[in-house]
């Protein structure tokens, strides 16, 4: 029987190295991670601004004042719900509930349909009424360059913090890119017609939270 020789298991070595790597690199503070989301979301904030300033800010029409202030506060209140839900990770470090992310996600689109449509009947058939020259694509086009820069923002500051559901988590931040968006938009657009609402104003809701999926997928998990 031969002595066996000395070990050559890698394994305390590279746990050396990672341990090394560790503390040549240490974890941000808590301070530090809440300074760069706010900086992250502020710039996508700021971009989204300036693409709605560019193209003409907010436009009244012949809308009458409340119509204006009640489906801007109307969405106003759903963009908050979905950002405390979606962009915010809660106590848990695993994020959200599934619960709770698909209650955003379904409830959040016929919400805002809803509250479109109630607030703008209440002030005349008048204000739901076609406007040939204005389908829909103007306000579609406009939310998505607003969503979009959100969305990477919102990516970035929830980059690789969901291990469970990241899809889930990526079509909620994409909810609350949209919600925002389309809150500027409402202010931007004059038009009540039904159809016109779902092409310029919810569809593009749909398309973000796809983005955000894909999103999810690719940056929010481990």
């Amino acid at each position: 029987m031969t002595s066996p020789g000395p070990s050559h298991d890698p394994a305390p070595a590279l746990k050396r190295r990672v341990l090394a790597a560790i503390r040549a690199e240490p974890a941000p503070t808590r301070e530090t991670v809440r300074r760069r989301a706010w900086l992250l979301i502020g710039l996508g904030i700021a971009v989204a601004l300036a693409t709605f300033v560019q193209l003409g800010g907010i436009r009244r029409y012949d809308r009458p004042t409340l119509l204006v202030l009640g489906t801007c506060l109307g969405w106003s209140a759903i963009a908050t719900a979905a950002a405390w839900i979606g962009v915010a990770r809660g106590r848990s470090m695993l994020g959200r509930s599934t619960a709770s992310l698909v209650t955003l996600i379904v409830a959040a689109p016929l919400a805002l349909l809803a509250w479109k449509v109630g607030i703008t009947v209440r002030f005349g058939p008048q204000m739901l009424a076609p406007w040939p020259t204005r389908p829909g694509f103007r306000c579609l086009w406009l939310s998505l360059a607003m969503a979009v820069p959100l969305l990477v923002a919102f990516v970035a500051v929830r980059r690789r913090s969901d291990p469970v559901h990241p899809g889930l988590a990526g079509t909620a931040l994409g909810v609350a890119a949209g919600v925002a968006a389309g809150t500027l938009v409402d202010l931007w657009c004059p038009v009540g017609f039904v159809p016109h609402v779902l092409l310029g104003h919810i569809l593009p809701l749909l398309v973000v939270s796809a983005l955000g999926a894909w999103a999810g997928r690719r940056f929010l998990g481990p």
